[in-house]
């Protein structure tokens, strides 16, 4: 999901422009406080760049006082974005009643119908005019139409166009 962020421009006049975007990459991710953590590569990934890229956009950052940036346990860093390049507001600016609806999880039924419902004929039509005009005719659609066996419905087999 893109997610669009209110800044002020100006105020990134002062970091160089190579280490904008990196800026603008961890600025996504911290809180309402300044505070993040994601990885460099998850920041990489979205950013873009390489980890070795990133990781001296972070510590060219850290230097110029942009952010300051402590080391955890286990390698990983906890960031702490300068609260001026932080978004003027998080807020919508219109009260929302209802939230977005979550996107749906649910497998898709992959099962094929057996039988000729309308969609189903309408396939075939499809595939015939295909097969009529250029010879062209998927293998996972059967036998062709002039070898036995053919999968198509006996009654769009003798239409003849």
């Amino acid at each position: 999901m893109l997610a669009y962020i209110p800044v002020r421009f100006d105020l990134y006049r002062s970091v160089r422009p190579a280490l904008r975007w990196t800026l603008q990459c961890l600025v996504g991710f911290a809180d309402r406080t300044g505070r993040c953590f994601p990885s460099v590569r998850k920041l990489a990934a979205v950013a873009g760049l390489s980890k070795s890229t990133v990781s001296r956009h972070l510590a060219m950052l850290e230097r110029a006082g942009t952010l300051s940036r402590q080391r955890k346990a286990g390698g990983c860093y906890a960031y702490q974005v300068n609260r001026r390049f932080l978004p003027a507001a998080r807020e919508v600016s219109h009260g929302r009643t209802t939230g977005v609806p979550s996107t749906r999880t649910e497998e898709q039924s992959t099962k094929k119908t057996t039988g000729d419902s309308p969609d189903d004929s309408m396939k075939w039509e499809a595939r015939l005019r295909s097969w009529r005009k250029s010879r062209f005719w998927l293998p996972f659609w059967g036998p062709k139409p002039n070898e036995a066996g053919c999968f198509v419905p006996p009654a769009l087999l003798a239409i003849t166009v």
